[in-house]
């Protein structure tokens, strides 16, 4: 039986949309806040006499930067050899958090001088970092007579995400022989599980690789056997697979045995991640120099690109297009509707 395609309505939102500028496939917003971030999901529903469902969800995160450079309190005018340093680096709120790190005169300061505390939790939602840098002055840390402490704030936006799953079981297959399936998250343009054979059984040997998507940067790709992430030392990292237009994709392979007890209800699900992100980062520093201390500034950097002294900012649009493609054709094919929720990244 035929059909003919259908209007979807737009149900309401505690977000509100402009309802002026969306239809039924798309959700205007005209402003975005932190309340804004969640899952988004599209449902399309066929009327008799099937009755079918399609749904596809996705992440929206919103980011928000410091609008300050990391503060450097504690530090003193003068220091001797023999002298305690003890000073605490401060990031202003954001989300997430800031990763802070310590530099002393360009190196990362040991990992035994740093002193660890716990992010403070602001009513708006925002988060404030705060980390201490203690340890006792010797000769090699004045560099041509200076000390230069720097902190450096750090906030990684992922923009991208993405996974594919291989599911070995049964599949009412005699005991011993398992098939492989795998399965796209309905709706990603995400890597791709290659490598694979049609069945497994106790004792093969599984070797595959996943790949990401190609796109101007390296994604992060990370194995997952049962929900679990296989250690970093367990996977092999392959050379980029380099395209046109400075398109790269990451490849990362994952090689193990089957074992019975991996099998959890009968079922073996392997899992690769891809994640794309952009890296913005704040530094404070100062430095101290025959007993006068000068404060060079704060330098803002996003993927190594410095720029000094730049104007703070909020990284939530004031638009944000949310693009829902739905289509009802003539035909039923579940996998062609709900296609994807397109989600503008906020940066």
């Amino acid at each position: 039986m035929a059909y003919e395609k259908q209007l979807i309505t737009i149900r309401e939102f505690s977000i509100n949309p402009l309802l002026s500028k969306s239809n039924a496939s798309h959700v205007f917003l005209k402003r975005s806040d932190l309340n804004t971030e969640g899952t988004y999901g599209c449902e399309v529903s066929s009327e008799a006499p099937h009755f079918k469902t399609v749904k596809a969800e996705d992440e929206l995160r919103v980011y928000v930067l410091p609008k300050e450079p990391p503060i450097i309190e504690g530090a003193d005018s003068m220091y001797e050899v023999g002298d305690r340093v003890n000073v605490t680096c401060s990031s202003g709120p954001s989300k997430p958090a800031a990763t802070l790190s310590w530099f002393i005169n360009g190196e990362p300061a040991n990992a035994t001088f740093v002193r660890k505390y716990s992010s403070i939790r602001h009513y708006s939602g925002l988060q404030t970092s705060q980390v201490g840098l203690e340890f006792i002055v010797g000769e090699k840390d004045f560099d041509q007579g200076k000390l230069k402490l720097r902190c450096v704030a750090t906030i990684s936006q992922v923009y991208s995400s993405g996974s594919e799953e291989l599911i070995i079981g049964d599949r009412g297959q005699a005991s011993g022989s398992h098939h492989a399936v795998p399965y796209l998250v309905p709706g990603q343009d995400g890597p791709k599980i290659e490598g694979t054979s049609p069945r497994y059984e106790i004792g093969d040997l599984v070797d595959v690789n996943c790949t990401s998507a190609p796109a101007r940067s390296a994604a992060l790709l990370k194995w997952y056997i049962n929900d679990k992430e296989v250690a970093p030392n367990k996977t092999t990292p392959h050379p980029p697979i380099h395209y046109t237009d400075d398109l790269k994709a990451s490849v990362l392979g994952l090689r193990f045995r089957v074992e019975q007890n991996m099998f959890k209800s009968d079922e073996l699900r392997l899992k690769c991640t891809a994640t794309l992100s952009k890296v913005v980062s704040l530094s404070s520093d100062v430095t101290v120099v025959g007993g006068n201390q000068q404060n060079s500034g704060f330098h803002v950097s996003e993927n190594t690109v410095s720029v000094t002294n730049p104007t703070p900012r909020c990284c939530v649009e004031r638009t944000l297009w949310i693009s829902i493609f739905l289509t009802v054709l003539s035909t039923w094919y579940p996998s062609d509707l709900c296609s994807g929720l397109l989600m503008t990244s906020i940066y």
